[in-house]
């Protein structure tokens, strides 16, 4: 929208002479003043009857008052008694002007900017753009604030105009009588913000419908101004309101809220986005703490439904809601047969892989085929060569057509054997390198060292290293930290056990509304009760140049260098399973695995 406004006519459109901005513009046309009183006639407004002027004398004819009656600002749809701008099908209030206006060009640096403003105390006498007119400011050390420098204290710091005045003593708060950074001359900043939040809290409370959500808010808003401070906490008090307005539209009482309820609703991200106010609930006992294997259920089943979609009015849409079912009945009949905690087998994010491997399997070959009778080896063999990643995800697929449907001639998944690629195994001088500088950190990288020393020393891949508990550690008697890998418990060499000392007793919970000691993982996440992510760790990996595939080939390299030399050794010293030990060993030392083979045979 182009501004129609009388600054932009230099030129009277009558007379022709030049002009700084029009008198009246009529039309699109500007005309100067002498012009406007020739050319618009006094007439009666036909609003409230005053004498105005029009152009030609034409009626009706309204005043500037009348004009204003009824007229709103197209942005915001504000009353508009004094338009700021004039624009294409209406006007804007003076706040929303900025919204309409055409970027100018800088006259000092030639950036574009909707922010040009004249500076005359630092010799701007043009509007110039932000970043030219505060390029000589300061932030003032004692206050804190962007301003212009006014002159040196007694003790030669360069400070602004207010706090120049008080030779950069430290402000006293009238209001609460504590040292700390000036807002203004009658109040601090904490006072401010302080009472910021204070305020926030009152307008939101007012717009919810029920009394337990403004209590819980309030209660929620105070605790948070606590924990990270009021000025965070106010600037953040719109973004968490919006997670109790949903709660206050959804729930009638608090009782009523679950967490599978809350999974269902949200869904994991959802409450990953809120995950502050949520782990304020959780920790509160507002939400109780769910079975983990309902709260997966429910995370994964809403999941679910987003890959059942794509199967909709299609030929396959039956087979695969008969596929899904028979998947969740597998699912609880392991938990029936006491397959559950950390014996945990076919869990639901298990079936939502095998969902998405079956989806995308029928949704490739639906062109050339209408029946499952018709799925055959060729089909498959196609789809696992164009999509090598599927071929663990659709093998229980494969399973339940084999099973339960009556195919021509039953398909199968040719098995590949997979070995370690032969370059994972880091050389001896940067094995060494990295083992030296983990050992001796700087007391800002203990914990990422301690993570890559229990990944290249003992061998435990991220999946599992994030997962670990502090129940999974003790201290004995003689001070040595014993750790336990899978079914094997094995002592902690004492330099990496003096490391995980000096990260327990620094160690914080990383949620904003969570306490050290409510959460059970060695390395706590970001997420309330969560733990510490893969991704987090394969970041920290990316700042040595190392993946955790090398970390753990090295490790077993280098253990198999020490003479830990038979598969059973590294089973019970790293708690690794059986089939990967012989993978290895069969990498670093195939004589011997083919003289174990010929000896097996006979």
């Amino acid at each position: 929208m182009c501004s129609s406004g009388r600054q932009k006519h230099t030129i009277c459109s009558c007379c022709g002479n030049p002009i700084k901005k029009a008198h009246a513009v009529h039309e699109g046309k500007g005309y100067c003043q002498n012009c406007y009183y020739r050319l618009f006639k006094p007439v009666e407004c036909s609003g409230c009857g005053k004498t105005t002027r029009s152009f030609g004398g034409m009626t009706p004819a309204y005043c500037r008052s009348c004009r204003t009656i009824g007229r709103t600002c197209l942005r915001c749809g504000k009353d508009v008694p004094h338009a700021a701008l004039i624009v294409e099908g209406g006007v804007a209030c003076p706040s929303c002007a900025r919204f309409f206006k055409e970027p100018q060009a800088c006259p000092a640096c030639g950036q574009f900017s909707l922010h040009l403003a004249r500076d005359f105390k630092n010799g701007f006498t043009e509007p110039v753009c932000q970043r030219c007119r505060r390029k000589g400011h300061i932030t003032c050390p004692v206050c804190g604030k962007n301003r212009r420098p006014a002159g040196l204290t007694s003790e030669g710091v360069l400070v602004c105009v207010d706090c120049l005045a008080t030779d950069g003593k430290p402000f006293i708060c009238p209001k609460c009588g504590k040292e700390g950074r000036r807002h203004s001359k009658s109040i601090c900043q904490d006072c401010y913000w302080q009472a910021h939040v204070v305020k926030k809290m009152k307008d939101a409370v007012f717009l919810l419908n029920s009394n337990w959500t403004g209590k819980l808010y309030h209660d929620f808003m105070v605790e948070l101004a606590e924990r990270i401070g009021a000025k965070p906490a106010a600037l953040r008090a719109e973004q968490y309101f919006i997670f109790f307005a949903r709660l206050d539209t959804l729930f009638e009482a608090p009782e009523e809220i679950t967490e599978v309820r809350m999974i269902t609703i949200f869904g994991k991200e959802g409450l990953r986005r809120h995950a502050v106010p949520y782990g304020y609930l959780k920790r509160v006992g507002i939400i109780p703490d769910a079975d983990s294997y309902a709260a997966r259920e429910a995370a994964e089943r809403r999941k679910q439904q987003s890959y059942l979609k794509k199967a909709e009015n299609k030929w396959h849409e039956p087979l695969i809601k008969e596929f899904i079912a028979n998947q969740w009945a597998i699912s609880y009949r392991y938990r029936d047969r006491g397959w559950t905690g950390n014996l945990e087998r076919f869990v639901p994010k298990t079936i939502t892989e095998n969902l998405k491997a079956a989806v995308k399997f029928l949704g490739a070959v639906e062109e050339t085929i209408i029946a499952v009778q018709q799925i055959d080896q060729v089909c498959l063999d196609g789809f696992i060569a164009a999509n090598p990643g599927s071929r663990n995800g659709i093998r229980s697929f494969v399973r339940f057509l084999n099973l339960n449907k009556k195919l021509f001639k039953k398909i199968k998944i040719q098995n590949v054997p997979t070995q370690p690629p032969v370059n994972a195994i880091l050389n001896y001088q940067k094995y060494s390198s990295l083992l030296e500088a983990w050992l001796d950190p700087p007391e800002n990288e203990i914990k990422e060292s301690l993570i890559c020393l229990l990944m290249m020393l003992y061998a435990q891949p991220a999946n599992k290293l994030v997962k670990m508990r502090l129940s999974d550690f003790s201290k004995g008697n003689d001070g040595i930290f014993r750790v336990v890998f899978g079914s094997s418990e094995i002592s902690l060499d004492e330099r990496v056990g003096k490391l995980l000392r000096s990260y327990l007793d620094s160690r914080i919970a990383l949620a904003t509304m969570e306490d050290d000691w409510h959460n059970e993982y060695l390395f706590t996440g970001r997420s309330y009760g969560f733990h510490l992510t893969e991704a987090a760790v394969t970041y920290q990996l990316k700042k040595y140049n190392v993946t955790a595939e090398q970390l753990f080939s090295s490790a077993l390299f280098y253990a198999y260098q020490s003479g830990l030399q038979h598969p059973k050794v590294l089973v019970k010293a790293f708690g690794i399973t059986d089939q990967t030990a012989i993978k290895y060993i069969n990498l670093l030392n195939p004589k011997m695995m083919n003289a174990a083979n010929r000896v097996a045979n006979g």
